[in-house]
């Protein structure tokens, strides 16, 4: 393992498990780490691989959320007094993604490291001249997305909120909420911003906007069809619908817009405004 310069102050490094990747931050006195890996012992190589690139101290680290391929490499920091995670960090630890992993690998996710510090909205830390601006945008892909920006580099790090492919969903995924997510992601992006998603090689501006249209397109459609008390099962196939990926990514969106939309009260019946007249351009969509 070894970290690769991607733009000044900025490095990333590829995990085997699930392709995921760390990135680390150095200023003049300090380096933030963002991703922790999938066990204390991949966490304790990006330690080593840290030492590689930078002799400053590692004095914070960061979980872009709470998956075991993010996360759970959390305890080879245990000296770190600085580690920071979402709120809802803790339960999203123990959700059903996580637990299926560790029951495989025979961990005990109760006894896995927790952040110390949990952020709900901002967070910044100076590292010695480059300034991290760490921000909770609400539920999204999980409950405890957070993105890493940094302006120095003109880098976002936004963990799996933005894919070089489908959508990851989980049962703590709210679509709406990953929308609107972007959305705020979207105003920090300028031309020559670079994205480093959770996974993959690092992405340009226009990639985001790519993603948000096509998580967009299935709740938009999704909610026109609920307001219209189409079966869910019946919403894939329905006559003009386009949508943005394989059939088995949309109807497993779609399943969480429905019970996003069961769970709220007095919905107005015009809402949804996207249904049939739809004309689908861009659909397949692609980056620009």
């Amino acid at each position: 393992m070894e970290f690769t310069q991607v733009r000044p102050h900025l490095f990333t490094a590829h995990l085997e498990a699930a392709h995921a990747s760390a990135c680390l931050v150095v200023g003049r006195t300090s380096a933030l780490l963002v991703d922790t890996g999938s066990s204390n012992q991949v966490g304790a190589q990006i330690r080593d691989a840290i030492g590689a690139v930078s002799a400053v101290p590692l004095t914070t680290v960061v979980a872009s959320h709470a998956h075991w391929d993010h996360a759970l490499g959390l305890g080879a920091f245990a000296d770190i007094a600085d580690t920071i995670g979402a709120e809802h960090f803790d339960e999203d630890l123990l959700g059903v993604e996580n637990a299926t992993w560790a029951k495989t690998h025979r961990v005990n996710l109760k006894k896995a490291a927790r952040p110390n510090h949990h952020v709900s909205l901002i967070a910044v830390r100076d590292l010695g001249g480059i300034t991290v601006e760490i921000a909770h945008f609400g539920q999204a892909h999980t409950r405890s997305d957070l993105v890493v920006a940094v302006p120095e580099s003109q880098a976002l790090i936004v963990g799996d909120l933005v894919e070089d492919g489908t959508p990851q969903f989980d049962e703590s995924t709210s679509l709406d909420g990953w929308v609107r997510a972007l959305d705020s992601l979207h105003s920090l992006l300028r031309d020559d911003t670079v994205v480093i998603p959770g996974h993959g090689p690092a992405l340009h501006a226009g990639h985001v906007a790519h993603f948000r249209t096509g998580l967009a397109a299935i709740w938009d459609q999704a909610e026109w069809a609920y307001h219209r008390e189409i079966h869910q099962a019946e919403v894939y196939d329905y006559d003009q619908l386009q949508w943005p990926w394989d059939r088995a990514t949309v109807e497993r969106g779609i399943a969480i817009a429905y019970a996003e939309l069961d769970a709220r009260p007095h919905l107005h019946a015009t809402s949804g405004q996207i249904g049939p007249s739809f004309n689908g351009t861009g659909l397949p969509i692609s980056p620009v």
